[in-house]
């Protein structure tokens, strides 16, 4: 406690600044009763990292791969389907498309293919959320892809998954981010038919090796690495 009572004083005293990233609430985190009573902890706030809005994940999709002599424009909706608007999860679907597209820009694409490929690198991060997720978030993920609304008593949980970006709301209908993360829950909760998740989450193996997408997002700037 002693430790936490001098970083606040620290802050209060001298030009310094604390910048924590965590899935939780840091006050949840804290094991010790006497260490989450701390007043150190009443000097943050807490600040959700949303995903992109359509504009910025277009953005995203489009002028990388049109500087790199490969547009994606054309397949813009399709990936925004398959990985919703998370920065991350868009990276990983462009990579997918800008190495079919590779050989021949102007190729018909196989989205299966590219499927495989993004679940491939996508499901250790799906794994790794849903973990991190309590029952009553599964529960309500698991009646949305069921067909479901999410019940009375999850209301908070439902209005806490749309803020995070988890859940998207459209009028009075509300849905999972992507389809591909929609697909992984049922696979998790055993919702949906058991042939289209096998289908959409089959992986398979590159043996070729895999191609970066020619970009990075750092600090909301786009921008792309730096030659070899």
């Amino acid at each position: 406690e002693q430790f936490f009572a001098l970083l606040r004083a620290l802050a209060n005293t001298y030009h310094v600044a604390y910048v924590t990233s965590s899935h939780e609430d840091l006050q949840k985190m804290c094991h010790n009763a006497d260490i989450a009573d701390s007043p150190f902890f009443n000097i943050f706030s807490n600040l959700i990292l949303r995903p992109f809005s359509r504009e910025e994940a277009l953005e995203l999709i489009k002028t990388p791969s049109a500087q790199a002599g490969i547009p994606l424009e054309r397949h813009a909706d399709t990936i925004l389907a398959l990985a919703g608007h998370f920065p991350l999860f868009l990276q990983i679907a462009c990579s997918a498309v800008f190495e079919l597209l590779t050989a021949d820009p102007n190729a018909e694409l196989d989205w299966q293919r590219v499927r495989e490929a993004f679940m491939e690198e996508a499901r250790p991060h799906y794994q790794s959320v849903w973990d991190h997720f309590d029952e009553p978030v599964r529960e309500s993920l698991a009646s949305l892809v069921g067909g479901k609304t999410v019940g009375a008593k999850y209301t908070y949980v439902k209005d806490d998954l749309v803020r995070r970006g988890y859940i998207v709301e459209s009028g009075n209908a509300a849905s999972l981010c992507s389809s591909s993360f929609r697909d992984f829950v049922a696979e998790q909760t055993g919702k949906g038919t058991r042939g289209g998740i096998r289908r959409s989450l089959l992986r398979k193996k590159n043996k070729t090796g895999h191609k970066v997408f020619p970009f990075r997002v750092e600090c909301g700037k786009i921008s792309r690495p730096p030659s070899k």
